[in-house]
């Protein structure tokens, strides 16, 4: 099969040996797979996949089963979209059975590559981890982003008014469309201005460094910090009488490197509590734009550029869409 591996930072669609499918497994025939920016890292050699995972490219795709392990409820047929440790920007991958889930009601194939990472991601970190309650306020930095984008659907579903921090004035009205109450735009002064609408319950953060100390100041008592990324750098100085004054709870997060019972009951929860609000209506896939795999290079840089709004996606097999 072909498969897409980062190589000296860029990447390459090359032959790559078909994994075999065992017991509680299946395998996908690819049509096409999300972008995120932990492909960016992984593809720049600053994040390799865990201990056993495919150093393939892709955490998340979409398409057909094609085949089903022994212990497995999947057809021959189904259609799915599903979770990965990586290995989705491929012409197929093998997966456990427990970390996929069908493609929801009223979603196109391609978008649904653009539902797992971001949506069990939101999930996870607003309403597991931080254990958000109705009512309660959030601030979203980077809410035009994927994570962002899906956050902010959830928010509003869920009855939490949220704001954003956001590049630009464009992806400010993005956000708002989206539901997000407002938001100020990044960069001199402005983030301060979110003093303007907290306190805050819940900060959900892929940035840290230069916003770690903003972040303990615009936070309510016991509020909840989760730190999902490095955009800013991996150092912060912290106040941490204002942490300790406010029983403030900062919590880092991450979701590749769980372990499979772990994402298999994430997933359940997802099927529980988000896919039916695809079928409302209330949720939809933020599909900015998507490119043939075959230039997967320049999706690789559109992403980067950190001017999309909403998520990207590798279309490997078009003929499924």
């Amino acid at each position: 099969m072909k498969a897409l591996q980062g190589v000296e930072g860029r990447v390459e669609w090359a032959d790559q040996p078909t994994p075999a499918c065992d017991v509680g497994e299946i395998r996908i025939r690819v049509a096409a797979a999300g972008l995120n920016r932990a492909d960016l890292l992984q593809c720049a050699g600053l994040y390799p996949p865990p201990p056993g995972a495919s150093e393939v490219l892709g955490l998340e795709c979409a398409g057909i089963v094609s085949e089903v392990g022994a212990g497995c409820d999947w057809k021959v047929g189904d259609r799915v979209c599903a979770l990965l440790s990586g290995g989705g920007m491929a012409e197929e991958v093998v997966i456990d059975a427990r970390h996929a889930l069908p493609v929801p009601e009223g979603v196109l194939l391609h978008e649904a590559a653009a539902l797992p990472e971001v949506y069990a991601t939101a999930w996870l970190n607003l309403f597991q981890l931080a254990g958000l309650k109705p009512g309660e306020k959030v601030l979203l930095h980077a809410g035009a982003s994927g994570v962002g984008s899906a956050a902010i659907q959830l928010c509003k579903a869920f009855g939490n008014p949220c704001w954003v921090s956001v590049g630009s004035a464009e992806r400010l009205s993005y956000c708002e469309a989206l539901g997000a109450q407002g938001g100020v735009l990044r960069g001199g002064d402005e983030l301060h201005s979110l003093r303007d609408f907290g306190p805050f319950d819940v900060i959900l953060d892929p940035v840290g460094g230069d916003y770690a100390a903003l972040n303990l100041e615009l936070l309510a008592r016991d509020g909840r910090w989760l730190n999902i990324g490095l955009m800013g750098g991996r150092k912060a100085e912290l106040d941490l009488a204002l942490l300790l004054g406010k029983r403030i709870q900062l919590i880092g997060s991450t979701l590749r490197n769980r372990d499979d019972q772990f994402k298999a009951d994430l997933m359940h929860d997802l099927l529980q509590h988000l896919w039916p609000l695809f079928a409302e209506g209330r949720l939809k896939p933020q599909l900015a734009r998507s490119f043939a795999i075959e230039d997967a290079q320049e999706a690789f840089t559109a992403l980067a550029s950190n001017q999309i709004n909403g998520k990207l996606v590798l279309l490997v097999d078009d003929s499924l869409s």
